[in-house]
């Protein structure tokens, strides 16, 4: 399980497996959006460490997705 996937599930306080797949698609489109939003390219984070305030918005947007 991805740190993100860990983090986004206890902030919506769940414990079951069910959705990970459904929660790791909304994770990717956090992720892009915040690349989008921060005017760098699509994947940097994949290479590079994200600041806690950024993996803090994606956390948030990600729990609203879903």
């Amino acid at each position: 399980m991805s740190e993100l996937l860990t983090k986004v599930k206890a902030n919506l306080i769940l414990e079951h497996t069910a959705d990970d797949a459904l929660i790791e698609r909304f994770i990717t489109a956090a992720v892009s959006y915040a690349e989008s939003y921060q005017h760098i390219q699509e994947g940097y984070y994949t290479e590079n460490t994200m600041p806690a305030t950024t993996e803090q918005a994606v956390i948030m947007l990600a729990t609203h997705f879903y």
